[in-house]
């Protein structure tokens, strides 16, 4: 169903580097909220730098650039997905494209349609030969009425037939052991059918031409599950998607991705609900943490960038600007006890407070 990326690109390699060492920055710098009367200004300026996503899994914070840690190309690109699989769910979402390419519009290993078996029986040189492997009802010389033909491959289709073709209610079992029983349209699955795979996965919804069209639900063997809406084939309009780590995104598709308005939830309580383009938070959202923390604001390819709001569970509160997920222009930081001061940071460092 297409060739998407999966994340191990050059320039995605390039996005997660700069996107894992903007996420440690706000991670390490993040300290609790002291008087003022206790701090000199300079740990003032410091404490004022908010500190975006911090993770809510237990693992140790990161100390150390994963390009410091580890040595050649390959290995840093496995090592950034991981972490940020626990971080963000990048590794995860990335995966969307590469589970739909899992062949359930009832094709063989070898991408034979079932359209291609059905047209051997109008082939004179086969005909002969095909026509010993049919059991069942003719009409004059055309297969017409209930009937069993078995293909020499060890495929077989059990059903309905008008004038040589599949038409109405039957089973079409591959060589491969991939099963499609249902509705069939001139020799193409068309209207409500079952595709299953030896595997356990599995297609149950509307069809046609042998793709998933209309309304339908899919479960992979590792047990992710999708329910929606298809076009041609493809995750098209509202859907939900279940993780096998009960990850979910529940909203709009577009081809295969997530795209429009939608809600991502990660198993361990963080949420984004807002707007995505491509398969990455894009635009207006809100994302939050299970310990209460929360942004509100805009983002472009899934980092914070252009006007928002985080706060923090103490009541600490930045209303800014943000340019690749971090603060980078004129912002108004709030203190615990409710005073606010208006600064300008750069690329996530405040350089100076303003009157």
């Amino acid at each position: 169903m297409g060739n998407n990326c999966t994340g191990q690109c050059a320039g995605c390699y390039k996005r997660d580097i700069e996107i894992l060492k903007s996420e440690q920055h706000q991670v390490l710098s993040e300290k609790p909220y002291e008087s003022l009367s206790r701090k000199s200004s300079k740990n003032y300026l410091q404490d004022a730098i908010p500190l975006g996503s911090k993770c809510e899994i237990n693992t140790k914070p990161i100390t150390k650039s994963v390009v410091d840690i580890v040595g050649d190309k390959s290995k840093k690109t496995k090592a950034i997905i991981k972490i940020q699989s626990q971080w963000r769910g990048y590794s995860v979402r990335k995966k969307v494209p590469f589970l739909n390419q899992v062949k359930t519009s009832v094709e063989t290993e070898v991408s034979k349609t079932t359209g291609s078996y059905f047209e051997r029986l109008g082939n004179e040189q086969k005909l002969k030969k095909l026509a010993k492997m049919y059991n069942g009802q003719w009409l004059g010389k055309e297969r017409h009425g209930k009937g069993i033909q078995s293909w020499p491959d060890g495929a077989i289709y059990d059903g309905d037939w008008e004038h040589n073709k599949a038409n109405g209610r039957g089973i079409f079992r591959h060589a491969d052991k991939i099963e499609y029983e249902g509705q069939w349209k001139n020799s193409r699955a068309c209207g409500f059918g079952i595709m299953r795979s030896p595997n356990g996965a599995y297609y149950e919804g509307e069809w046609e031409n042998d793709l998933q069209h209309g309304y339908g639900k899919e479960k992979w063997a590792d047990g992710s599950i999708y329910e929606g809406q298809y076009y041609r084939g493809l995750k098209h309009g509202k859907g939900k998607y279940i993780w096998k780590d009960t990850s979910y995104y529940e909203g709009d598709w577009q081809n295969n991705k997530i795209h429009g308005l939608g809600a991502y939830h990660w198993f361990d309580g963080r949420g984004y609900i807002g707007q995505w383009l491509n398969g990455m938070m894009n635009g207006h959202g809100e994302y939050s943490w299970s310990d209460g923390r929360k942004y509100v604001g805009e983002y472009q390819n899934d980092q914070k960038h252009g006007y928002g709001e985080y706060k923090w569970v103490d009541g600490k509160v930045f209303r800014g600007m943000w340019q690749k997920g971090v603060q980078h222009g004129e912002g108004v930081y709030v203190t615990v006890d409710g005073r606010t001061k208006k600064g300008l940071w750069q690329e996530g460092k405040l350089v100076q407070w303003l009157k």
